[in-house]
Formats: C-alpha cells, sequence, structure tokens
C-alpha cells in the first residue's frame, strides 16, 4: 500500500513515525514538505533572543526518517483527493492514501502596517531575522501583539514579553525600555485561567502595571 503524507509537522511525523513502527521496511510512504527541516517553536525564540544559533536548532528531515519512509523536499502545487493525486515541483505522486497535514499558512500582510513598520516570529524565517534586530535595539518602546484570533500558541506572546525583559534586562536596557503586551482578551490565556494568573503574577514581578496589556 502506497501512502502519501503532505506536511511534516508534528502530525506528518507522528504518523509517518507510527507506521514505520509498526510496518518497518514493509511499508511505501512518501513524506512530502517544503522545508528541510523541523524546528520546535520554542527554539525559534532561542535564536530570537541569542540564545541559540539557527543551524543549532533545524533538525533535517533526512536525518528524521524512518524504515519505509522517504522524505521529498518540494512544494505541492495541486491535490485531487478523488484519484489521489499529487502535483509537486518535484513531480506527480499518486497514492492508495492520501493524508493532508499541511497546516495554515500566516498572512502578515492581512495586518495593515505589519509588514511595513514591524516584525512577526510565528514563521522560521521571520523569527530568525529578528536576531539581528534585536541585538541592533538600544532601548525604547516593544510592542508584542495579537492582531486576530484565533492564533496557534496562545502562550507565545506572553512568552515572548517575559523573555523580552529578561533579553533587555541584560543588556542593561530595561530601565530606558517599555514593554507592552497587546491582545484581543482580558487575560492573557483565556482556556486557562491558573496560567492567566501565573502570568499576571510574573509580569507583576517584572514592574506590571496590573494588566496584560502594558507594563
Amino acid at each position: 500500500m502506497r501512502i502519501l503524507v503532505l506536511g511534516a509537522g508534528f502530525g506528518g511525523l507522528e504518523l509517518s513515525t507510527r507506521l514505520s513502527e509498526e510496518f518497518g521496511d514493509q511499508l511505501e510512504l512518501v513524506l512530502i514538505d517544503q522545508a528541510e527541516g523541523f524546528v520546535f517553536g520554542f527554539s525559534k525564540l532561542d535564536v530570537m533572543f541569542g540564545r541559540a544559533l539557527p543551524s543549532g536548532v533545524i533538525h533535517p528531515y533526512r536525518d528524521l526518517v524512518k524504515p519505509g519512509v522517504r522524505f521529498v523536499q518540494t512544494t505541492i502545487r495541486s491535490i485531487d483527493p478523488t484519484a489521489k493525486h499529487v502535483v509537486t515541483d518535484a513531480g506527480a505522486f499518486e497514492a492508495d492514501i492520501v493524508v493532508v497535514a499541511l497546516g495554515a499558512d500566516l498572512q502578515p500582510h492581512a495586518t495593515p502596517g505589519l509588514v511595513e513598520a514591524g516584525h512577526e516570529f510565528y514563521t522560521v524565517p521571520a523569527a530568525f531575522a529578528l536576531r539581528d534586530v534585536l541585538s541592533s535595539f538600544e532601548g525604547g518602546r516593544v510592542i508584542v501583539g495579537v492582531t486576530s484570533t484565533p492564533f496557534k500558541c496562545p502562550p507565545a506572546p506572553s512568552e515572548t514579553a517575559l523573555l523580552m525583559h529578561d533579553y533587555l534586562s541584560q543588556r542593561g536596557l530595561r530601565d530606558s525600555s517599555e514593554i507592552s503586551l497587546v491582545m484581543p482578551f482580558g487575560v492573557p490565556i483565556p482556556p486557562s485561567p491558573a496560567a492567566s494568573e501565573a502570568l499576571l503574577v510574573a509580569f507583576a514581578a517584572r514592574g506590571s502595571t496590573g494588566t496584560p496589556s502594558g507594563w
């Protein structure tokens, strides 16, 4: 049986690994992704704040594939779910089962002015680029903003604001800087009251005004 797994995020990797462990070399699975490797979300922040180098947090897919799994790095152009036919820049693929685990793409352009005047840290290239932006920052106003809902990884904006505090403190720039966390909620993580309360305490310990929107 031929299996195509489109997307090598958590879902695609987990499925490919489980099938490999179950069937081994008897498996005929092709895993397709446009990226060369996998980057954990927290690793983007490590690079962004100068705690790690990009080369140290990228896990090449060629090193992650298991018996019976072949990885192809390419861009998917079309999917025919009825014919189970997938067209990519590396050619066409056919399978008995097609699993679509492509996730969702961010659209920074959907927020007017964000691309022209701001930065995002949810994509790997943008987070890595922020390493140089922050290293040249000499103090001032920093805004960590949530532009719309829903958004993935609800703790990330709060975590970034706290890491920004630590980063600027280590560089001796905290007293000359203002950090604001702006989001369309009354608390940092509405589905988790306990986590929200812990974050509010953490903000207060770092000089918060008492609300998650500015401190």
